[in-house]
């Protein structure tokens, strides 16, 4: 019986576990993109304020989910020897924004 009630227990911490993240995911926006050339190996970091995150890039593509606000997205490559390029997206609870190509410059 209490192996039964501990189980029971688990079940209903790990639903409520699942709800919480589920929720924080569905108060974040989404960006998403491609750099060019490809050939580079992008850094790309997001900043809001004091908190910034870093962005992966695969064969040029990239996304992450971030938290609603005004972001500054900031594109750079030490391998194409490009001037960084930064971009500002206000992102919005639930939004998708696809920013298309982000063209690094020499």
């Amino acid at each position: 019986m209490k192996m039964r009630r501990g189980l029971l227990e688990l079940c209903l911490i790990i639903i409520a576990v699942i709800g919480i993240h589920a929720e924080r995911l569905l108060h974040n926006g989404t960006i998403e993109g491609r750099i060019s050339p490809a050939i580079a190996t992008p850094s790309i970091i997001a900043v809001r304020g004091s908190d910034s995150v870093n962005v992966i890039s695969n064969n040029g593509h990239f996304g992450t989910d971030l938290r609603p606000g005004d972001w500054k997205l900031i594109f750079a490559s030490s391998e194409y020897n490009a001037v960084p390029t930064e971009k500002r997206v206000q992102v919005l609870e639930g939004q998708r924004i696809n920013l298309g190509e982000i063209r690094l410059t020499q």
